[in-house]
């Protein structure tokens, strides 16, 4: 199996994109999935966006995501937020996993997300094949395919130290969640 060196360049942009998310709420919802009723608030759900290893730790980011309730049908619903269906890492770790799945082995695939600084394991990016995950855009980065929702994201929170306010909106976009 050839082995492939990450530059820290690219590491640092994948963690920045992925840290920058960390305990972002997401609250838009306009009505009921299932039955297009009336909502109401409900609660607010932590849920995993991805785990990065940081100074040699792991850390879990996670982000606030609303729950609503229909006042017609009475069944709960999420906000929009950048998950897939079924899924429980976010939409841009799905992403990166599926597009280095390409051209790797599924274990292969997990030994370089770990040398980049994501913890994932083989057999949830084998379950991410099976997923209907929706074709990813990406750029080939030091030979690497890396989707450009990573490339976005982390575009977006580097503006955030120039006192940019990123939005939920936003987020939804660069992540293919676009507004309805």
């Amino acid at each position: 199996m050839k082995v492939i060196k990450i530059p820290s360049i690219l590491s640092s942009v994948i963690i920045s994109a992925l840290t920058g998310i960390d305990m972002m709420e997401f609250t838009l919802i306009t009505k009921c999935q299932y039955c297009k009723g009336p909502v109401k608030f409900h609660d607010i759900r932590l849920k995993r966006f991805a785990t990065v290893i940081e100074n040699g730790e792991k850390r879990i980011i996670s982000v606030r995501v609303h729950r609503y309730y229909c006042q017609e049908c009475g069944k709960l619903c999420y906000a929009r937020a950048p998950f897939y269906p079924n899924t429980k890492f976010g939409s841009p770790v799905a992403d990166l996993c599926m597009t280095l799945a390409w051209d790797h082995p599924f274990n292969h695939t997990a030994k370089i997300l770990q040398s980049i600084g994501v913890v994932i394991d083989r057999g949830t990016i084998r379950n991410f094949s099976s997923h209907e995950i929706p074709a990813v855009s990406y750029a080939k980065i030091y030979g690497l395919p890396i989707p450009l929702s990573i490339c976005y994201l982390s575009d977006l929170f580097s503006r955030a130290s120039w006192n940019y306010q990123v939005t939920q909106e936003e987020v939804l976009e660069v992540c293919g969640f676009p507004a309805r």
